[in-house]
């Protein structure tokens, strides 16, 4: 199931996904509405800090994007998004995440499409 988020359900708090992510499965998030002369932030989290560390032991593959920063606690993580080209992420969840127990945020003015 693609998903797809505008600018403004990003910015601020945030929206919640409005799919579920299954464990050992790649998802593509590629960055859309990209008009940005700096470098932004796509950040994923926990809803509500479950017992299972959600996004610890993800593995991710980089397309202009610098780096990814995973939490000590494995409930969030983050990607520096770079300014040029197109920003893709190959993301493998470790667990599965359930409907609504993740968050999206990004700053910059950034869409996001996920398939």
């Amino acid at each position: 199931m693609a998903s797809t988020y505008t600018p403004n359900e990003l910015s601020g708090a945030g929206v919640p996904a409005t799919q579920a992510f299954n464990a050992a499965t790649t998802y593509t998030l590629t960055v859309t509405n990209k008009s940005i002369v700096g470098s932004c932030y796509l950040v994923f989290s926990a809803t509500a800090p479950p017992s299972t560390l959600y996004f610890s032991g993800s593995t991710f593959s980089l397309t202009n994007a610098s780096s990814v920063v995973n939490d000590v606690n494995g409930n969030h993580f983050g990607v520096i998004v770079d300014p040029q080209g197109t920003t893709e992420i190959d993301w493998t969840p470790a667990v599965n995440i359930p409907l609504g127990e993740a968050t999206i945020q990004a700053t910059g003015n950034i869409g996001l499409s996920i398939a």
